[in-house]
């Protein structure tokens, strides 16, 4: 029997033969870990429609591949979850005036809401967030869901990178560790708000965290006078008309939070804590605080080989700049 592994095309990590795995029949050697299938994280021309092989048991590793009894076309549809009767939480501006907001790309531009299969014996406590595999349990999902909506009462299936933003500052990251906060860096032709949409889209791409592009409104022009003026008059005029801003769905915060959580369980816990206290959420009082057996005692392997990955992946592309820019000095040295 072979000993070859299968692993996932998309977040390139390697597929445990006991996971579930889906191997599309339209695609030359194509398969999804179960986590990017569901989250649409799909690669290399992949689509949707494609028809595809379902696995219970991955299979490899010396052990034959289990089909499923289900085997999808398509991704399921989703559903929404009805929203909680708090009000959001103060500071957060959702797009919620003007005409709808134009998408520019998008991974599922209508998303309302997560699966979620019915539950007879809803939990009334705390239970774990992930199975052993890193897989997130329904309680976990539940409570994503339940967050997402919280931040986003008006349900325009997204939320804008202000309020995102906020969201990791309610859970206690540093400024450096917040992508968008760090990146809010004005250029000549940019404003600030544009470079930090620049860098957590790059932050979002790099762990393929399912979000959409809409439009950013321009800034309000300045009535300033002289050559504050006229710089950004100029400005304006090499500015593109809008730039587009990323705006995290629900797919995406499930998995980016997964990632946190997997990738330091105390650090995570810690943080996650602080958020489910401030926003007192009306589903779990009573549950009292969140208990740190919730989350795995050690760090996840395989996240940590993706960030890993992800980490090297940013080393090489800034040797590459940096080489690329001492060509470039040692070009102009030579024709002077």
């Amino acid at each position: 029997m072979s000993n070859l592994q299968f692993h996932c095309d998309s977040c390139k990590v390697t597929i445990p033969s006991s996971n579930p795995r889906v191997h599309c029949l339209g695609c030359a050697d194509y398969d999804l870990c179960s986590n990017c299938y569901l989250g649409e994280r799909f690669t290399q021309g992949h689509q949707v429609g494609h028809q595809t092989s379902v696995f219970k048991l991955s299979g490899g590793a010396g052990q034959q591949p289990v089909p499923a009894s289900i085997n999808y076309s398509a991704s399921p549809p989703v559903q929404s979850m009805p929203a909680p009767h708090s009000p959001p939480p103060t500071g957060y501006h959702p797009n919620t005036q003007g005409p709808p907001p134009q998408y520019l790309s998008t991974s599922s531009p209508y998303e309302t809401g997560l699966t979620l299969p019915p539950a007879p014996n809803a939990p009334t406590g705390w239970q774990p967030f992930f199975h052993p595999d890193g897989c997130p349990t329904p309680l976990f999902v539940e409570v994503i869901n339940v967050i997402f909506t919280y931040l986003d009462p008006h349900r325009t299936g997204n939320l804008v990178p202000e309020t995102f933003s906020r969201l990791l500052d309610d859970m206690g990251y540093l400024a450096h560790e917040n992508a968008w906060r760090n990146g809010l860096q004005a250029s000549f032709n940019a404003s600030k708000e544009s470079m930090a949409d620049q860098t957590l889209k790059k932050a979002f791409d790099l762990f393929s965290i399912n979000h959409i592009l809409l439009r950013r409104a321009p800034a309000p022009k300045s009535s300033s006078s002289g050559l504050s003026s006229f710089k950004r008059a100029l400005r304006n005029a090499l500015a593109p008309s809008g730039s587009s801003m990323p705006c995290i769905t629900r797919n995406g915060l499930l998995e980016v939070s997964r990632i946190g959580l997997l990738g330091d369980p105390s650090k995570g816990w810690g943080n996650f804590s602080r958020m489910l206290r401030k926003y007192n959420l009306p589903q779990y009082r009573g549950w009292g605080d969140l208990p740190r057996s919730v989350l795995p005692d050690m760090p996840d392997a395989a996240m940590l080989q993706r960030i890993a990955g992800v980490e090297a992946f940013m080393q090489r592309k800034a040797n590459e700049q940096l080489d690329a820019l001492q060509m470039s000095v040692l070009m102009l040295a030579l024709i002077r």
